[in-house]
């Protein structure tokens, strides 16, 4: 879409979309033997850039860029509360914006998720409220249970 409105691309934002599917690989594979999100990304990004060093020299601020692109796509998707305020204001947001949609037309993602963020930076501070609000109507998540306290812990009064 920016190449397309004549606007310009960094060449770490190419390199992190030509890279994405070893990332994504990668991932999978960390996810499968039970390693939460965060690391299992960080993880098969460095493998993946490890890999692609060998062929390809790749500057550090590039893969730094790449690899922050690559972290704000979980992010993307949880827009509740003050987040996706956050989210705009992070400085790689247009890029991992860009990178959403492109993820989103190729078939990637579920539709919606895009036109969600277009809609979110195109509004102001009173739509954009009832955007997030908007969200929690739509998938309400159930109502936490309250714990209750383990039997024969309590303390005695001494």
């Amino acid at each position: 879409a920016r190449i397309a409105e004549g606007k310009p691309v960094t060449p770490a934002f190419i390199c992190a979309v030509l890279l994405w599917p070893a990332v994504q690989a990668r991932l999978e594979k960390h996810l499968q033997h039970g390693i939460p999100y965060a690391p299992a990304l960080a993880k098969a990004a460095g493998q993946a850039l490890n890999e692609q060093c060998h062929v390809t020299s790749i500057p550090k601020r590039f893969s730094t860029m790449m690899r922050e692109i690559w972290e704000l796509q979980e992010r993307l998707d949880k827009r509740h509360g003050r987040r996706a305020e956050a989210l705009v204001a992070h400085p790689r947001f247009r890029a991992a914006y860009d990178f959403l949609l492109l993820r989103e037309q190729c078939g990637e993602l579920p539709p919606g998720l895009g036109d969600w963020w277009t809609q979110y930076q195109q509004a102001d501070e009173h739509d954009r409220e009832q955007l997030v609000r908007s969200l929690g109507q739509k998938a309400a998540p159930g109502k936490r249970r309250r714990r209750r306290p383990r039997r024969g812990t309590r303390k005695n009064d001494d």
